[in-house]
């Protein structure tokens, strides 16, 4: 008998607070959701897979549901994008306001992008000071600590450094079991301890690579219409 359905897993992914594996974060995920009187900033760092994304998109949705006036700004992008784009990109958060008891909230994900581009980081600097005096809230996620960062703009620095630092930690092998289960199960496919275990224990380390494993076991699982089984891991991963 079959314990699991071939099912595809296509349906796009939705970052939640409440799916993200919080594994050592404690902390963090729980000052995410503390109210501050005055203005509230926190620089949350990690590696790329690490999930820094994946909470920041999560609280910007709560956000959202909450009734918070939310902003979310991604700068992977914008290292070589031109003046009039990075002004789109922060103009609708500088020209928030705070009303009927809403919070301002704004995230800026992979902040890390907008080095060097000069009006990124003026334009930064405005949002830190203008968060500042309306008593928002600014996430910024990095992939590095502020204080290893060098921004041109010297202030920003001194502003950036300044914030709640958080470091996302990694998780470890039970941890990463739990990612995928749920990655999978959002999708109607559910992944056997057998599978795991071996995928696990021969597999690579990065959860990202994991994850983009997942698809291509995904795939073949379709293609095969076979039950996601060790063999069929073996064949199509090769390890």
């Amino acid at each position: 008998m079959l314990d699991q359905d071939v099912l595809s897993i296509d349906t796009p992914y939705q970052p939640r607070l409440d799916n993200f594996v919080v594994g050592n974060n404690g902390e963090l995920l729980k000052n995410l959701h503390s109210e501050v009187d005055g203005f509230c900033g926190m620089w949350i760092y990690g590696e790329e897979s690490s999930g820094r994304s994946h909470l920041l998109q999560g609280r910007y949705s709560e956000g959202l549901e909450q009734g918070e006036n939310c902003f979310f700004i991604g700068c992977a992008d914008l290292a070589n994008a031109s003046e009039p784009i990075v002004l789109q990109a922060f103009r609708p958060a500088l020209e928030s306001s705070v009303g009927q008891g809403k919070n301002v909230l704004v995230v800026v994900d992979d902040a890390q992008g907008m080095k060097s581009n000069a009006s990124a980081e003026e334009q930064l600097m405005a949002l830190y000071n203008h968060l500042q005096a309306i008593k928002g809230t600014l996430l910024i996620t990095h992939n590095q600590s502020a204080l290893l960062e060098n921004f041109d703009l010297a202030d920003l620095n001194s502003r950036m450094r300044s914030l709640s630092h958080y470091q996302i930690m990694p998780l470890d092998d039970k941890g990463k079991a739990r990612v995928l289960r749920l990655r999978a199960e959002e999708r109607g496919y559910h992944l056997s301890e057998s599978v795991l275990e071996y995928w696990l224990r021969r597999g690579p380390r990065q959860l990202q690579v994991l994850l983009e494993d997942l698809e291509k076991l995904d795939h073949a699982t379709l293609q095969h219409k076979r039950m996601l089984t060790v063999p069929l891991l073996k064949e199509v991963l090769a390890y």
